[in-house]
């Protein structure tokens, strides 16, 4: 007969996973460290019932009185990127003069990666997290909730209740860019957005598409692209656009881009095909980057608020560990157009 005897989330321990497996606690710690004296076939047991009981262990519990380990756990969808670089520098200067360590995992836009750092963070007894998750309905958001993890979500706000998220209006900034666009006189767009798995793509997309419905414009379908986020792919998607077509035959006099980076790869892609920004091909991003300001023509783009969101998420998640706030934050920051040469205004 089937044991169904439930267990807190945050209760969980090798004593209930032994239980329910009808075996030693000495044998559940040995299988879970995956130990060759436990057969195989009670090892796969056990590790199932773990899986199911959503246990992991807490590699730093022993001699842990006050579960104080004074870690916060960063988990970023793109270290490399200069967009979540500003902030976790942010985050890590604050917790540095509170004798706060960090530690930084990176999910590369992959839903298991996310996952597996998720579990990393618990196992290592993570005082709070702060996570820009891949998808705002990700199950993975669960693991944090379930064991009433101290967290605060970036760049998106998951649907769910009780949590923090400080957020930067991604679908106000596509409205801002695309507007822009627009009002100097381009009537076809095309959006160059990042994975579409991402909630932040679909964001940028519904402003992009308010923009387009305001001023009357038809939604064309084939000038919308989801693509990786980097330079190489920015360019990659203007060259096989371009390759064996004429600028006139292209279909459209813009681009607006999710982020700086693939804005970047345009312009690398347009001194590879002798196209001219902004005579040629006008161009938009988004974050203004530090190096949005440097290319030739410097790059228009919508500001990201980054400093802001570092310093607001991290008060926040120190706040609620202190105990000094139960109440769950949620914060929407607004963008900001950033005007420079990128944008040719048609006649």
């Amino acid at each position: 007969m089937k044991n169904t005897k439930q267990y807190p989330r945050k209760e969980i321990t090798i004593k209930n996973i032994a239980e329910l497996a009808g075996v030693s606690f000495s044998t559940v710690a040995k299988a879970l460290r995956n130990d060759p004296l436990v057969n195989i076939k009670t090892r796969e047991r056990i590790h199932r019932i773990a899986k199911e009981m959503n246990y992991y262990p807490n590699l730093l519990a022993k001699g842990l009185k006050n579960k104080k380990t004074k870690t916060i756990g960063i988990i970023l969808n793109d270290l490399q990127s200069p967009f979540y670089a500003e902030i976790y520098k942010v985050i890590g200067d604050i917790l540095n003069e509170r004798d706060y360590t960090m530690l930084l995992c990176d999910s590369n836009y992959d839903q298991n990666l996310e996952r597996k750092n998720i579990i990393t963070m618990i196992s290592n007894g993570v005082e709070g997290i702060i996570i820009s998750p891949i998808n705002e309905n990700s199950p993975n958001i669960n693991l944090i909730i379930e064991r009433n993890l101290k967290a605060v979500f970036i760049d998106s706000f998951p649907n769910f209740p009780n949590i923090n998220y400080v957020y930067a209006n991604h679908e106000k900034a596509a409205f801002l860019a695309a507007e822009h666009l627009i009002q100097s006189g381009h009537k076809d767009i095309l959006l160059l957005n990042g994975p579409e798995e991402l909630s932040s793509s679909h964001h940028f997309l519904r402003g992009y598409t308010q923009a387009l419905e305001k001023y009357e414009l038809f939604l064309r379908e084939d000038l919308v692209i989801f693509s990786h986020l980097s330079i190489e792919s920015g360019a990659e998607v203007l060259k096989q656009i371009c390759r064996n077509r004429k600028i006139t035959d292209i279909g459209f006099t813009a681009v607006l881009s999710l982020s700086d980076l693939l804005a970047i790869g345009v312009y690398d892609a347009a001194k590879e095909l002798s196209l001219r920004i902004p005579e040629d091909l006008s161009v938009v991003g988004y974050d203004n980057i530090f190096a949005s300001k440097y290319v030739c023509p410097p790059l228009t783009t919508v500001h990201q608020p980054k400093t802001r969101t570092g310093m607001y998420s991290i008060q926040i998640l120190l706040e609620q560990i202190a105990g000094d706030s139960k109440e769950f934050k949620k914060m929407v920051i607004d963008p900001i157009l950033v005007k420079r040469s990128s944008v040719r205004i048609v006649k």
